[in-house]
Order: C-alpha cells, then structure tokens, then sequence
C-alpha cells in the first residue's frame, strides 16, 4: 500500500488527468493505490492509470466530515462519490475489510 503522496507523485507521472476525490483534505487518508485495470462498473479504456481509495476510510471520512451516522455515508458516497462517472480517470474503490 502506497502513502497518499506516494500516489499523487505516481499518478502525476503515469496519468496527470486522473482525477482525485474533493475536498482533498477529507478524502487523502483513503487514497491508498494506483491501478490501470480498475475492477469497477465504468466503461474505461485500457490502460488509463486512476486512483484507488479505501471504501471503508471514505465511509469514515465522510462520517467524519458530515457528521452523520454509517448509514447516511454509505448513502452519500453511493451517489456522490462511487456513483459518479467523471471520465476515464475516474477512481475506483476497494474494499479491504471484512462487511
């Protein structure tokens, strides 16, 4: 697992169009790789180098930030976040943990 500014510095390099989730300082601890094959719902070209962040540090990121309970982020990142297609170098998320 790469540092978040392990990843902004690959990404600067591979693919500086790929895109990284707002407010940056609510969203950086979840940012944990890089990937050119995202296993996700978009329609991506081969070989476009995107972000990866962690689901459950967005989820607690949100939490965090909007102060809401677990229910309302997971509602919020759904649509605003995991559910948002922005172009090729949108991110893509993993799951590490265990639901």
């Amino acid at each position: 697992m790469m540092s978040p500014q392990e990843v902004t510095e690959k990404l600067e390099t591979l693919n500086p169009e790929a895109c990284l989730l707002e407010p940056r300082d609510v969203y950086d601890k979840a940012l944990v790789d890089i990937t050119d094959d995202p296993q996700d719902q978009w329609p991506r070209e081969g070989k476009v180098w995107v972000a990866v962040y962690d689901e459950f540090e967005c989820l607690d990121a949100i939490m965090s930030w909007l102060e809401c309970p677990e229910d309302e982020a997971r509602e919020w990142f759904s649509f605003n976040t995991s559910g948002a297609w922005i172009g090729q170098g949108t991110p893509t998320f993993r799951r590490d943990r265990l639901d």
